[in-house]
């Protein structure tokens, strides 16, 4: 089905390992975040080299741990890359990504940096600058990036904005120290970020205004650097505890000399002047005079910056209100759809149509479990109820790469279980989905189906599966406990009911109910399988192993034995209380 309006696209982004406290992949997930709440598909592949060892087996989980929940399956970087509408590059290093792409994929890059200025002149500068004059389509954080990009390499550019979390960043006129406080952006690993000159500029102020307090963020060693000045060292910093740090001071000095960072709006937000060095870039973010000061980048001017808004209040409640201002219309949500819209035309410029499927429903991309080999003697069902009119395709997550031919049939489960609504081939297979297409069924709205899969030529498979209560998987049509990793996928023409006026919310909220399921770890499935599996014991039979055990003097055997059957009382007593809550 080929459809233009509203399309739902299907994104990879190619990322390397992330680094913890980094602004550019906060940016990644929140904008990965936002276009999964407008309905889009993604998936994301890191680069396994230099990813943290403990982290290899289940790379979502460092993600999740340093930058929160990412509604996209997280996977390493395969050998082939196919299924997807569009492709991301989001650094220069992953643009080799792109060789493994199906050529039939649209490809672009996610700027966030001119990143040949991240290295002194040489094999990296150039390497970096090379990305640029490849002709890839670049969507770019902030307008002087895509202008630079544009003007420099001819690269087709498109603009999003520097956006703030509202929700997060405000004035708490609370949090305000009574002594006056400088917070600065201290970043020694980062030449990018001029820590000398911040530090000169600052010992100057420390010189003139002894009063005023010093407050260095930003790194984890911060505190074993020495200054000619006393200075508080506060690290990294999560985004709440930047809030607070921000809403406290009197004045935020942010040095950037590529493309700007996100704390100038964020501070803006947060009521608190923001100093940053006059270049070009930071012209795009910061009106010098009204929502902050642009300095020349030497330590007597910029010192004099911050000395003004300091000695003068009138100014910095002048800035304050224009950079609250300002930050008002700074939104993600707007950013998010900026970025849509790119995608969108990159990949209808390129095809001239979509190929979407708008709608789906019953989407677990990531199991817990993996199922029994499929093959010619054993098919796999999942019983589900539509919830769209016009089901016309059925998706089941693979355990493994696979190829191969397989049957895909559908009965109704309720009113005649024994018809078969559709008996189709697989039409395609790739390193996730075994994807089956069909005519649409038109009135399939709450209508009780089940899916049946088996094998057509003796090839095997296994898929992944949810350890879920209410799932209703089959096994050779023996009902199960469980639900497979699977999409079901509608035609949208025939979808009438009106949009829901919270969509995006509706949709994180499924999704953070899936994301916290995976640690449950105990379920009514495996309890169902450990119950086949360990026969239970009868107080008798456990009575008498006991005064064996105390006869035979082997009490360390009696002492585990213990432990185990109290572990499994806790356990089952639980479970038993999740399901009372």
């Amino acid at each position: 089905m080929q459809v233009t309006e509203h399309p739902r696209l299907r994104i990879a982004w190619l990322l390397t390992a992330p680094i913890v406290g980094s602004g550019g992949y906060t940016n990644i997930f929140r904008i990965i975040n936002l276009l999964a709440s407008f309905g889009h598909e993604q998936v994301i592949f890191m680069n396994p080299s230099d990813y943290p060892t403990e982290a290899l087996d289940r790379p979502e989980h460092f993600v999740q741990r340093y930058f929160g929940v990412v509604h996209a399956p997280i996977y390493f970087w395969p050998q082939e890359i196919k299924g997807f509408d569009i492709v991301l590059a989001t650094q220069w290093t992953t643009t080799q990504g792109f060789d493994m792409c199906d050529p039939a994929i649209t490809r672009a890059y996610f700027v966030q940096d001119f990143e040949p200025f991240f290295y002194a002149m040489g094999d990296e500068w150039l390497s970096a600058e090379a990305t640029y004059k490849q002709g890839w389509p670049c969507i770019t954080l902030g307008h002087w990036l895509a202008k630079h990009l544009h003007e420099q390499y001819k690269a087709t550019t498109f603009p999003f904005d520097f956006a703030v979390e509202h929700e997060r960043y405000y004035p708490r006129p609370k949090l305000l120290t009574k002594k006056p406080r400088v917070i600065f952006y201290a970043r020694p690993s980062t030449p990018r970020r001029c820590f000398d000159l911040g530090m000169r500029a600052l010992a100057i102020v420390k010189e003139q205004r002894p009063d005023v307090e010093i407050v260095l963020f930003g790194d984890k060693h911060l505190k074993h650097f020495s200054a000619p000045f006393k200075f508080t060292a506060m690290g990294i910093l999560n985004p709440e505890e930047l809030a607070e740090l921000y809403a406290s001071a009197t004045l935020g000095l942010v040095i950037s000399s590529t493309n700007p960072s996100l704390m100038p709006p964020e501070m803006m937000a947060s009521g608190c002047p923001v100093v940053d060095i006059d270049l070009a870039p930071n012209h795009f973010l910061v009106t010098h005079g009204k929502t902050g000061l642009l300095a020349t980048a030497e330590p007597k001017p910029l010192a004099q910056a911050l000395l003004s808004v300091l000695s003068d209040e009138p100014l910095r409640q002048r800035l304050i209100k224009a950079g609250l201002e300002h930050a008002k219309t700074l939104r993600w949500e707007s950013s998010a759809r900026e970025v849509e819209k790119a995608l969108v035309k990159l990949v209808t410029t390129a095809s001239g149509v979509i190929n979407q499927r708008l709608l789906t429903d019953h989407e677990h991309l990531q199991g817990d479990g993996v199922s029994a080999a499929l093959n010619a003697d054993f098919n796999i069902g999942q019983r589900l109820v539509c919830q769209h009119d016009g089901v016309c395709g059925f998706e089941v997550a693979l355990a493994q790469p696979a190829s191969g031919s397989w049957r895909l049939q559908i009965y109704d489960a309720l009113i005649n279980p024994n018809r078969s609504l559709v008996d189709v081939e697989s039409s395609s297979v790739d390193q996730q989905w075994l994807h089956f297409d069909f005519p649409a069924l038109p009135a399939s709205r709450n209508q009780a189906l089940h899916f049946v899969v088996s094998s057509t030529n003796g090839s095997s498979i296994r898929f992944d599966f949810r350890a879920a209560v209410g799932g209703s998987l089959s096994f050779n049509h023996m009902p199960q406990l469980g639900q497979l990793c699977c999409r079901v996928l509608y035609a949208a023409a025939y979808d009438t009911r009106e949009r829901s006026a919270t969509p995006e919310v509706d949709f994180l909220r499924a999704q953070q109910a899936l994301a916290n399921s995976e640690y449950i770890l105990l379920s009514e499935f495996t309890e169902r399988l450990h119950n086949l599996i360990v026969p239970k014991k009868t107080w008798q039979e456990r009575s008498k192993k006991t005064l064996q055990l105390i006869r035979s003097g082997k009490f360390n055997h009696l002492a585990l034995e213990a432990k185990q059957y109290g572990r499994w009382m806790y356990d089952r007593a639980k479970a038993q209380f999740r399901s009372w809550r």
